[in-house]
């Protein structure tokens, strides 16, 4: 039986597999038949005020199928942060379109929106069903074991270390040192992914710098060089937003953007440290930042990753056909060896907004500076595959 009309916004950063999120509620939308119109907005909360909305009422399962393997976010996504003063504005725009069923797909920052439009439209007597469907690469978001969007970008920084790493070593001399810089705003979970192919001491990485441990410039400068000395090359994995006893690596210089959230953004802790490595250390230092390539690149994505992404987005509209409200799809491991499996559950969304879940100390070794057997248990089942060996004529 038909109840009203659903809503889809895509929001924040987008990931490998936001898209397989959205094939998700899409695909359990037409096969229950459960809403008079399903409508996507067009670049997340600034297309619902801008009235910019699609129908995807009576899309084909051809087309949802190409946009599961689409990357970017389809629909297009914004980071826009509700104000008091678009509540009448979105509440009109839902009320005239008879939604009533909200599904946000998004990191932190879409669950604070996702809270305050619950909030809202509880204080207007308007009767709104919103489920926060998680997305994010930073794998930050609390009250579930991982998120949609992590495990494949963490198969990229994988694979990208161990191909750079080659890079270097078989350079020997002319370009010894290598410095990747990665996403992760707020914690450690993507660079630490850097590790996740490292086999023994020689392999990358040999130096990973979190956010959530303060990266002392000598100590990080010691070890490059004792690592270049002992393997003939050294690669280091720098998290974007790693501090040193001040606060954020080049923090001191003018951020060359700040979102409507507060979060700054800068040249980047991994180029600051690789000038300071070649100024001291007098060798060349490879600097690398593959940006938004890490959480583009098709070829890249984990199949348990998309899996879990489409999972979440199917339970999605479950949950909210049985009343669900105000919360996020979570998933939880049933297992973590070779059998691994997943489930859902829902987490209320005011437990998530505006939190952040840090890289826990025992994933992470601060005397080595690299994450621990620990953190590999826990992210080898989600990148999928079994990464490749190289050879070694080198040694």
């Amino acid at each position: 039986m038909k109840s009203s009309n659903a809503l889809i916004i895509q929001s924040g950063g987008s990931t490998p597999v936001i898209n397989r999120s959205l094939a998700g509620i899409l695909i359990e939308s037409l096969k229950t038949d459960s809403f008079d119109k399903l409508y996507g907005a067009i670049h997340g909360i600034k297309g619902l005020l801008n009235k910019n909305l699609t129908d995807l009422s009576n899309i084909m399962p051809a087309d949802i199928s190409l946009i599961a393997r689409t990357p970017g976010a389809a629909l297009g996504t914004s980071r826009y942060k509700i104000t008091k003063s678009d509540v009448s504005a979105i509440l009109t725009i839902l009320s005239d379109l008879k939604i009533s069923y909200l599904f946000i797909i998004g990191g932190n920052d879409s669950a604070a929106n996702a809270k305050e439009l619950g909030i809202l439209s509880k204080l207007h007597g308007y009767k709104l069903q919103v489920i926060h469907v998680p997305k994010t690469i930073d794998n930050d978001l609390v009250g579930t074991d991982h998120s949609p969007g992590y495990g494949s970008t963490a198969r990229f920084i994988a694979l990208a270390t161990m191909g750079a790493g080659k890079d270097a070593q078989t350079m020997g001399e002319s370009a010894p040192i290598t410095i990747i810089e990665v996403m992760g705003r707020d914690a450690g979970w993507l660079a630490a992914s850097a590790a996740l192919g490292k086999n023994n001491d020689t392999d990358p990485p040999h130096i990973v710098c979190i956010p959530e441990q303060i990266t002392n410039y000598d100590n990080f400068v010691n070890q490059l060089e004792n690592a270049r000395h002992k393997f003939g090359y050294a690669v280091a994995v720098v998290s974007e937003n790693s501090r040193n006893d001040q606060g954020i690596i080049g923090s001191h210089e003018k951020a060359l953007h700040e979102d409507q959230f507060g979060h700054k953004y800068f040249e980047g802790a991994g180029y600051y440290l690789s000038k300071l490595a070649e100024s001291q250390l007098k060798v060349r230092v490879r600097y690398e930042k593959p940006g938004t390539i890490q959480r583009s690149l098709v070829p890249c994505i984990s199949k348990t990753d998309a899996s879990e992404a489409q999972m979440v987005g199917v339970k999605a509209v479950q949950y909210a056909l049985k009343g669900a409200a105000d919360v996020m799809v979570a998933i939880k491991r049933n297992s973590i060896d070779a059998d691994y499996n997943s489930t859902t559950y829902l987490t209320p969304i005011e437990s998530v907004a505006d939190k952040v879940k840090y890289l826990p100390e025992k994933y992470f070794d601060k005397k080595l500076s690299l994450p621990t057997e620990h953190f590999k248990s826990y992210a080898m089942p989600l990148i999928g595959e079994p990464l490749p060996k190289f050879a070694n004529l080198l040694k």
